[in-house]
């Protein structure tokens, strides 16, 4: 049985925002890389630029995961993994960006099951491969759950 930790909600708030910015971090990787497999032109400035965004996303993004490993020790290792938490709006925000994600990824994967085989789709993702589009809804789920989150903590700052 798991002992329960007593953990203020400003701990909680401050995980959670850094879930959050790691959320972003990662989509911002994600499209990059996406695009970046998107650009013919290697020797061109958009490709390094491209290249330098997705090195600095990486760094970021393991800083900030290095960053929330502090708070391993403060929250209950099912808080830690599964994000649910005491406070109760902390934990609103937590359930409210799964379940955004949740139906960012199943509306995203609905239309490639469904249109997948259209030939419209194949014509438009055609220079593409599937890989990029399965990239590009990565990031966009990553990109909407780290928004929510950072929207609704927002909310909760200007409402105080």
């Amino acid at each position: 049985m798991a002992t329960s930790i007593l953990v203020p909600p400003e701990t909680e708030q401050e995980y959670l925002t850094l879930t959050g910015k790691i959320s972003l971090a990662l989509a911002f990787f994600v499209l990059v890389r996406a695009a970046l497999s998107m650009t013919n032109d290697t020797d061109s400035a958009i490709y390094f630029s491209l290249g330098l965004a997705s090195l600095v996303s990486v760094i970021y993004c393991v800083v900030l995961g290095v960053k929330s490993m502090k708070f391993a020790k403060n929250i209950s290792r099912l808080g830690f993994w599964t994000l649910t938490f005491d406070d109760e709006y902390v934990d609103y925000v937590s359930s409210f960006s799964l379940r955004v994600t949740c139906h960012v990824l199943i509306f995203g994967t609905i239309m490639l099951a469904i249109c997948g085989d259209s030939r419209w789709f194949v014509e438009l993702i055609a220079p593409y491969q599937i890989t990029n589009a399965l990239q590009v809804l990565l990031g966009v789920a990553a990109a909407a759950h780290g928004t929510s989150i950072l929207w609704k903590l927002r909310e909760e700052d200007l409402d105080e």
